[in-house]
């Protein structure tokens, strides 16, 4: 009976792993989406427009696919050229930046079918198309017209004044250094707390130049919210975001360590002779080991799972709950004390809906 249920756990847990890395490689998880505008102005359908439109977001889901985190593109000319530009965070892979724009060539339109203008707000990537000009900094006063404003529904409650200093200082040094930088991009940290750090990210679109990046950035900053533990100003040509907890890739954002010039190595003198090892010393060595390792993971398993019994979640009840609720199970984990369960299940909102509120979140018009 031992054995079986070993056997069971094994099985288990290798067909969840197995079925979770299928489901990985098959599918990409579609970006998660923030929110988007669409212009009023309007085209008329299989107009010329339209049909330039499309070729542009064609050739910008295409651009994406060359490994290009930022790029603009035209399409048509005079009255009916089509503008767009897609801008991916620098924290992500290329792949994760693909997925983005290409589903946001798609979505974009679907949320915007027949408006001449859309921008369109993504947690991965940020798109946009358009009938005017909107490369480097034109119409820049204009896109501060059009932001997005979203607080967490959560308000600072220790030393609120010193959290608001320390948010604005730490912002402004990091506006400085995406101004400077060429991908246009920052993250930053502070101590806020002793168990507390302060996390914030800033970009600009790469195509503008960096006094166009700072003040947009600046007026990001401005008129962010500050009395919460999480925030972020969306624009059409730059957004900042802040958090108490991490929320970037750091291992992508940090700088390459500095190159150093190893000395070749030194040579080594071949052995006059080979050494001559038996089998039956080979299975002298290794068997003795063998065993010991497979009795300590019998006996884990078996105390681990006897001191499972005296917990409630057990993996059929949790494949029960997730039969009945419908809910989408990323996979778990089960120890003598803790539980934990890693699940999707955001029907028809953005994750973003739940941590901020639609109440907290304010469009600027």
């Amino acid at each position: 009976m031992r054995m079986s249920s070993l056997k069971f756990s094994v099985i288990f847990v290798f067909l969840l792993s197995l079925s979770s890395s299928l489901f990985a490689f098959t599918s990409a998880a579609n970006p998660l989406f923030i929110y988007h505008t669409c212009s009023e102005k309007n085209f008329t359908r299989n107009s010329t427009y339209q049909t330039n439109l499309n070729r542009l977001l064609s050739s910008l889901s295409s651009y994406a696919n060359q490994s290009k985190k930022f790029n603009r593109n035209t399409e048509g000319e005079d009255p009916n050229k089509a503008y767009g530009l897609f801008q991916c965070r620098e924290d992500l892979n290329t792949s994760t930046c693909q997925d983005c724009v290409t589903f946001a060539s798609t979505d974009a339109a679907q949320r915007c079918p027949s408006q001449k203008e859309a921008t369109i707000w993504y947690n991965e990537c940020y798109f946009r198309f358009s009938d005017s000009y909107i490369f480097y900094a034109a119409g820049l006063q204009e896109t501060y017209k059009k932001g997005i404003i979203m607080g967490n529904t959560i308000n600072v409650t220790i030393e609120p004044s010193r959290f608001h200093e320390l948010l604005l200082n730490m912002m402004n040094k990091a506006t400085d250094q995406a101004a400077e930088a060429p991908n246009k991009f920052a993250t930053i940290k502070e101590n806020y707390t002793t168990f507390q750090t302060m996390y914030g990210l800033l970009q600009c679109t790469q195509d503008l130049y960096n006094t166009d990046c700072r003040e947009c950035l600046s007026n990001a900053i401005a008129n962010m919210p500050t009395d919460t533990i999480g925030g972020r100003l969306l624009l059409p040509s730059c957004y900042c975001r802040y958090e108490l907890y991490l929320f970037y890739y750091e291992n992508l954002t940090a700088l390459p360590p500095a190159t150093t010039t190893l000395s070749p190595p030194t040579p080594v003198s071949k052995p006059k002779e080979k050494i001559q090892i038996s089998s039956s010393t080979i299975i002298a060595i290794v068997a003795p080991i063998t065993v010991a390792a497979v009795l300590f993971v019998a006996v884990y398993c078996f105390m681990t799972r006897r001191a499972r019994k005296k917990n409630i979640t057990t993996e059929d009840e949790i494949v029960l709950y997730v039969s009945r609720t419908g809910i989408l199970l990323q996979g778990f984990c089960l120890g003598v004390e803790e539980k934990i369960l890693i699940y999707e299940f955001v029907s028809n909102k953005s994750l973003d809906y739940f941590l901020y509120g639609m109440d907290n979140i304010n469009i600027i018009l």
